[in-house]
């Protein structure tokens, strides 16, 4: 017989103990009396010492067994973090499902451990690259406030010079952090989104006014793809989608080269309309793609900082488009361009 639960185990061992006991009565009588004692007064021996070691020792294994499983199923409990307290059934095969259990939870836990892992390597990532973006600026900032202090106040045109290029070094520390500010809200949903009836071919226009200068300075040009002369009406937040234009049109612009252009493209869709943000730059390898959309990640860190980037741009960017309930995508090829695209609600 196969023994797989605590009971079988628990009767098969007190059988064996009765026996064992009455064997060793048996021995003891004949060995006093020899053969010369009564049939039924053996038989009620035998049948006291057995009801009695029988049940004694189905108690003590019982107790022992059920307190002893108890705990282990308790210690696998509390680990699942339920506050369930099973009542130990010594008919079922309880040490299975216990295994089972703690195999479930041995599978569950790595899972978990890989999962805490990839956050670790994520926030050791993230504090190193934050540290590198704000250093960058104070070290700037320093070198200038020292130069000033070693005689650089008497020279009208150093101090100014010097000054200028201390505010640009506070005002990119402040586009840091009020980026990491937004981030942050997005992350933990306590940004507040406006949700209204927009025109898109308005908002494009308004971008593309604001970034002209600069585009002019890169010898870049921005253009729609053709003539919108109809409103495009979308449901969203307008000054958050302005802001995914002008990070992605800026984007765009400073990875671009001299006389390229950047153009911007509205889709009809079915319930939806697609808009694109293409370029004709430098593109970008398939590698990066899968990360350009993480925190401080680039692909030219030297162009990026030089063009005064934080490096967030395009984090903030999918974050406003999924908090819209879409998603941001690229395609790219190297030395031919690159194309954004993301999706918003028709009205």
């Amino acid at each position: 017989m196969k023994i797989k639960t605590p009971f079988q185990f628990t009767i098969f061992t007190s059988i064996s103990c009765a026996i064992f006991m009455n064997l060793c009565v048996f021995l003891i009588f004949e060995k006093l009396y020899g053969y010369d004692i009564m049939l039924s007064v053996y038989l009620l021996v035998f049948l006291a010492v057995t009801v009695f070691v029988g049940v004694l020792i189905y108690l003590l294994l019982e107790s022992f067994i059920n307190q002893k499983i108890r705990l282990l199923y308790r210690m696998v409990q509390s680990y699942k973090m339920t506050k369930i307290d099973h009542n130990i059934d010594m008919r079922e095969d309880i040490l299975s499902l216990t295994e089972v259990d703690i195999l479930k939870w041995v599978k569950t836990n790595r899972a978990e451990l890989s999962k805490l892992k990839e956050e670790e390597k994520f926030r050791r990532e993230f504090i190193g690259n934050l540290a590198h973006e704000l250093k960058t600026p104070i070290f700037s900032i320093q070198g200038y406030i020292l130069t000033l202090l070693e005689g650089g106040l008497d020279d009208d045109n150093v101090n100014r010079k010097f000054l200028n290029r201390t505010l640009k070094g506070v005002e990119r520390m402040n586009r840091i952090i009020s980026d990491l500010d937004m981030i942050t809200k997005f992350e933990s949903e306590k940004i507040d989104m406006d949700f209204k009836e927009n025109n898109l071919v308005e908002i494009g226009n308004e971008i593309i006014e604001s970034l002209e200068l600069k585009a002019q300075e890169k010898k870049v040009k921005i253009e729609f793809s053709k003539s919108y002369d109809s409103p495009i009406k979308v449901m969203c937040d307008k000054s958050k989608i302005g802001q995914v234009f002008q990070n992605l049109i800026m984007n765009a612009v400073n990875y671009s080269e001299p006389e390229s252009k950047v153009v911007i493209r509205f889709i009809n869709l079915d319930k939806n309309i697609l808009i694109e943000v293409e370029d004709d730059g430098i593109g970008i390898e398939e590698k990066h793609l899968n990360r350009l959309f993480e925190r401080f990640y680039r692909v030219d860190k030297s162009r990026a900082r030089n063009e005064g980037g934080t490096g967030l741009g395009l984090a903030i960017v999918k974050h406003i488009i999924e908090a819209h309930g879409h998603k941001i995508q690229v395609r790219s090829t190297l030395s031919k361009g690159s194309t954004f695209y993301f999706t918003l609600s028709k009205v």
